[in-house]
């Protein structure tokens, strides 16, 4: 009897939660982003994420925010660059690069959006400029998700809308 009883003790206690590690950083991809389709498509492109503010401020050059980044932190601003790379896997990151060659890294706001993973050229991006510091994990992440060279310290954008010029 109690070997039945320790028998059905053993096997009806539930298992162990192996499948999540709650001591491996956080890289980003803890929610799945909606699939890239714009919400909205205006004569200069289209519109990734939140529709753009109807009194959006005028684009500040992301070379100008590399410059001095202090100047520009800590409120939702427009940045205008070029789009050189983008996460392969999800459209979740894009890097939005200046003409002197600084650039931003752009999160697009809690992982809840993506952009098409074939995203290039000139592009404004709503968002809030910081300065992220990277793990080692979260640096081998982005390189899996096709980042070249990616810092331990970057400018960050947190976007709420991204609009690619030119695409439709």
């Amino acid at each position: 009897m109690r070997f039945l009883f320790l028998a059905t003790f053993l096997f009806a206690a539930p298992a162990p939660a192996l499948a999540h590690d709650h001591e491996t950083p956080a890289t980003g991809h803890e929610r799945e982003p909606a699939a890239p389709v714009p919400v909205e498509t205006t004569a200069a492109g289209a519109v990734y994420g939140a529709a753009l503010p109807k009194d959006m401020p005028v684009a500040i050059g992301i070379d100008a925010a590399v410059k001095n980044p202090s100047a520009y932190t800590g409120n939702a601003l427009a940045f205008k660059g070029e789009i050189t790379q983008v996460c392969r896997k999800k459209g979740c990151w894009l890097v939005l690069t200046g003409t002197d060659g600084g650039y931003a890294r752009v999160a697009m706001h809690e992982h809840a959006f993506g952009v098409p993973t074939t995203s290039k050229g000139p592009a404004v991006v709503y968002g809030t400029l910081s300065e992220k510091v990277f793990s080692a994990a979260e640096i081998e992440h982005l390189r899996k998700d096709g980042a070249t060279a990616p810092a331990e310290r970057e400018l960050n954008i947190d976007a709420l809308s991204v609009l690619i010029q030119g695409a439709q």
